[in-house]
């Protein structure tokens, strides 16, 4: 007797030991753990092979035809797997070999199927696999009899059963969607139509508090969650629906990647007070922003030699209209309009004292370019980065006067450039920009120096927003240009602007 319960004891307390929660509450519970993009290994099939090209075709069919997940196709991993000494069903199942797959096609989810001939009936498993760490997520199971139809496999139940088995595959699955993104209390999640998500329907969110997962059987034994709270759905589209978070749990706050675990229908409404839901003005396509303020404008002029010439600057009043449009989920146009107000007070460089003399001045500037975003976008909050190619000019307009080489110039260019968005903390964001002039013209006109025969156009902006009221934002730009063109003469003249610009932009 005391020889069972010695044993009985001594079991309970190795399984407690084996499944170990190998995760802890905190935001990054939630990241470690997406459900965004999918790839599907060969199967491992014992029936000759008959159903490894049928099941890779079935699985393209499927997914297809919805939007949740991305298809990442795993080009070249069969060359590679089959010249392993390993048999090809003993490979799949090894975690490391799952984490390199993960690693080398960045996919963290990886539907794995057997399909075992068992007499008269095919009997096929099938797994979603959380790759990183080789975890079954959920698994299906059915069986198949083949009839003998003439018309093949397409023409039988195997079609239906299948469809039928990859429903049931991702229902099993611990969590229905996520939050991608976060403006104020306005969510987006990544559940939509396809989901069967309707204006004023609920979902639940929650945060991952710990996971604990059997180190031997590579399965998922419990998810633990901590509630978040609520949000009603106000508008839904494919994949994706806009929420507003009507309840919040004590202590929690609603971030990105919390997950979306249950979606609750609206009541139905009273059939004689049934009306369409109005559609809420999310902004999609852009912004446009007004911007005035103050800076600093520094102009030097060297002559022949590098030993003199003038040089110095003055304070100045800016102004400028700018925008961004987002033509598709990748493509952007942008176009900026400006001139400013500026005093030039120059010095003599080889003496270093003042002239003594300060002249008015004016200019302005032109922007226009298209860009790419580096992934795609699905609201005009979401942070982003592109690249784009553009062209600007900038025309700088001085009182003339040779004795002191002051007069106008143009610098133009088409350029290069890269650029990004990002919502750091509730409200709050910031942006940045660069280009970086590859192709130049400049000129000047007054002081004589000829035709130039180089010349080079940076410009640098970063701003902070934040978000007071929708559709507006307030934003802080500032922004750095800098020009130059060298003359075959020895001569050289560069001017700069630093301005400092508040902005009031509007979404549309």
């Amino acid at each position: 007797m005391n020889f069972v319960f010695t044993l009985f004891f001594s079991l309970f307390f190795v399984q407690a030991a084996l499944i170990q929660p190998v995760a802890r509450a905190s935001p990054e519970n939630d990241r470690v753990y997406q459900l965004d993009g999918i790839a599907w290994l060969r199967a491992s099939d014992n029936a000759d092979g008959i159903f490894s090209d049928y099941l890779e075709d079935q699985y393209a069919t499927y997914f297809s035809g919805q939007s949740r997940f991305t298809v990442v196709p795993l080009k070249g991993l069969r060359e590679i797997l089959d010249h392993s000494s390993a048999r090809y069903p003993e490979l799949i199942q090894q975690a490391d070999i799952l984490k390199r797959i993960s690693q080398k096609y960045r996919v963290e989810n990886l539907i794995r199927t057997r399909v075992y001939k068992e007499n008269d009936t095919y009997r096929f498993v099938i797994e979603w696999v959380y790759a990183p760490r080789g975890d079954v997520l959920s698994s299906v199971e059915f069986r198949y009899l083949d009839a003998g139809t003439e018309a093949g496999i397409q023409k039988s139940e195997l079609p239906r059963a299948l469809n039928h088995a990859l429903d049931e595959l991702i229902q099993k699955l611990p969590f229905l969607g996520e939050i991608t993104g976060v403006d104020g209390d306005t969510i987006t999640v990544s559940v939509g139509h396809n989901q069967n998500v309707k204006p004023k329907d609920t979902v639940t969110l929650y945060t991952l508090q710990s996971v604990k997962r059997h180190p031997l059987l590579k399965t998922i034994e419990e998810w633990r969650w901590q509630p978040v709270g609520r949000a009603e759905v106000e508008q839904v589209e494919e994949s994706l629906s806009f929420a507003k978070v009507t309840d919040l749990e004590p202590e929690q706050k609603v971030i990105r990647y919390q997950k979306v675990r249950e979606i609750i229908p609206a009541p139905p409404e009273p059939e004689e007070h049934i009306r369409t839901p109005e559609k809420i003005d999310i902004p999609r396509l852009g912004w446009v922003s007004a911007n005035i303020g103050l800076g600093s404008y520094s102009r030097q002029v060297g002559l022949a030699g590098g030993t003199s010439g003038r040089g110095g600057g003055g304070l100045m009043e800016a102004f400028e209209i700018d925008s961004q449009v987002w033509l598709n989920s990748r493509f952007i146009a942008q176009g900026t309009l400006g001139g400013m107000v500026l005093k030039y007070s120059p010095t003599d460089l080889s003496s270093g004292s003042s002239i003594g003399t300060s002249y008015n001045g004016s200019g302005s500037n032109f922007r226009i370019a298209g860009g790419y975003s580096l992934f795609p976008m699905k609201t005009v909050h979401d942070s982003i980065a592109w690249v784009d190619l553009g062209y600007k000019t900038t025309h700088y307009s001085l009182s003339t006067d040779t004795s002191n080489d002051v007069g106008t110039s143009d610098f133009g260019c088409l350029f290069i450039g890269i650029g990004g968005q990002m919502y750091v903390y509730d409200r709050f964001g910031a942006e940045l920009g660069l280009d970086l002039g590859i192709f130049h013209s400049a000129s000047e006109s007054d002081l004589g120096f000829g035709g130039a025969s180089g010349s080079t156009d940076l410009s640098f902006r970063i701003a902070g927003t934040y978000h007071f009221q929708d559709p507006f934002y307030l934003r802080l730009l500032i922004k750095l240009n800098s020009q130059s063109m060298d003359f075959s003469g020895g001569q050289s003249l560069s001017e700069k602007t630093f301005m400092i610009l508040p902005s009031i932009m509007y979404y549309f």
